[in-house]
């Protein structure tokens, strides 16, 4: 059983009616994650991750895995240190400026990247060229990533230091890479659509990037640095502002993040770089690549922006990090006395019989405290249900005030027995995975 008491939450109090002077704070994701102790700066524009957060990143690791790998991704880590001079050979070491660079005792030269088309141009080189029968071939990692913003802010939104998925194709034709592109858009999707997260795609330039087709994925959130054009009748968008070029209806401006981006690259880093392959007959050819990238924990505080109030976050359910808060009476109250601890570790594992549910709940057992202040703090917090043992555990049966967490508000309770508390959580978890298995196929 997992105790809240047990887990490292620096939370910051903040007195009622204080006013927040650290202008530093500019999004509510930001000022949210640190009150509730989520994350802490360690200098501008670096954070550590703690316990509650790393749970929810972790969970969204494993989404995102699970979707890159439905359309074939194959798993790989590369070094974070990458030789300047592979930069050098493709032209982006000048014109990239906020790259973080090291030297080591040979003088020899590095940067810590922030993306890896080179590297990973420079490794298919090395073990190529490679056979037109092994493509498409498409590689990709999670693991923390570095740029060197000039203006870091908005907490996990603009930091620099980042976690992200980045993947790259390789194909032996362009028709080849257009078809693959779909095929990981379509999983893109599916995996915004998992989060219940409406992200757009929108056409955007190559920039120093390169290549014929560019998309960024942007989430509507109000602190976002990008525009989004949403068309108000068949909901199309673009960052382009006027009226909708597929029905020509009206478009609302809204702020947005990107939190995604795709590219088709050509052959802007294989042939700089030797990355060739063997065609059926003919010498060896530049192998056409694209890349995918997600920033992970910029995902995760965009979602919060998108979905929270200014007092309470509000998750996606399957990146809350524990689904459901269990909160017993107040110590030496008579509901102590009626359902105090022995009662509240048989609930617990009651519910842990639920598929899905298993190491996936938190007992708040500051039993000292108020129910009242556990639950606000437990709003706060924004797990997705919360199950109080109040007065009505006097009922025979016993039933449970059980609060869902709804986005931008406060939900009423229903009152439920145990039996009904259970079929309406198993009916909630198997409605989950049923939608995931519609989104997959």
């Amino acid at each position: 059983m997992r105790y809240l008491s047990q887990i490292f939450q620096p939370i910051i109090t903040i007195p009622k009616n204080a006013k927040i002077k650290n202008t530093e704070i500019t999004c509510k994701s930001q000022k949210l994650l640190l009150e509730c102790g989520l994350v802490r700066p360690t200098g501008t524009g670096f954070f550590s991750i703690l316990p509650l957060a790393r749970r929810s990143i972790d969970k969204l690791e494993v989404l995102i895995r699970k979707g890159i790998e439905s359309v074939g991704a194959q798993n790989i880590t590369l070094p974070t240190l990458t030789p300047s001079s592979l930069w050098e050979k493709t032209g982006r070491l000048g014109s990239e400026a906020e790259l973080l660079t090291v030297e080591d005792r040979h003088e020899k030269q590095y940067l810590l990247a922030p993306t890896y088309e080179e590297a990973v141009a420079d490794l298919l080189s090395d073990v190529g060229p490679i056979s037109y029968k092994q493509l498409p071939l498409l590689l990709y990692q999670i693991s923390n990533k570095f740029r060197d913003e000039h203006r870091p802010k908005h907490g996990l939104l603009r930091a620099r230091e980042f976690a992200m998925m980045d993947a790259y194709g390789a194909h032996a034709t362009l028709a080849c890479a257009e078809r693959a592109y779909e095929r990981i858009s379509e999983a893109y999707r599916r995996i915004f659509e998992e989060l219940q997260l409406q992200v757009f795609r929108v056409s955007a330039p190559s920039g120093v990037m390169g290549g014929s087709v560019s998309h960024e994925w942007q989430l509507p959130a109000a602190p976002g640095e990008d525009r989004l054009c949403v068309c108000l009748s068949c909901h199309h968008a673009s960052t382009s502002e006027g009226r909708c070029v597929v029905c020509g209806g009206e478009t609302e401006s809204l702020g947005s993040i990107e939190v995604g981006h795709t590219f088709i690259l050509g052959t802007k880093y294989s042939d700089p770089l030797k990355a060739h392959f063997i065609p059926p007959s003919g010498p060896a050819e530049p192998l056409v690549m694209s890349c995918y990238g997600i920033g992970i924990t910029r995902l995760l505080a965009a979602s919060l922006e998108a979905l929270s109030s200014d007092k309470s976050l509000r998750w996606p359910r399957h990146i809350a990090p524990y689904s459901v808060l269990v909160i017993g009476p107040k110590e030496g109250s008579k509901e102590w006395s009626a359902h105090g601890v022995d009662s509240i570790d048989r609930l617990y594992r009651r519910l842990s019989e639920v598929p899905g549910l298993t190491n996936d709940i938190l007992v708040d057992d500051r039993h000292t405290l108020t129910i009242g202040k556990r639950l606000l703090m437990g709003d706060k917090m924004g797990f997705p249900y919360i199950i109080v043992c109040g007065r009505s555990t006097l009922d025979n049966p016993p039933k449970y005030e059980v609060y869902k967490s709804v986005p931008h508000q406060q939900s009423a309770p229903v009152l439920l027995n145990l039996e009904e508390l259970l079929i309406m959580l198993t009916d909630k978890v198997e409605c989950d995975n049923l939608k995931i298995l519609e989104n997959k196929n």
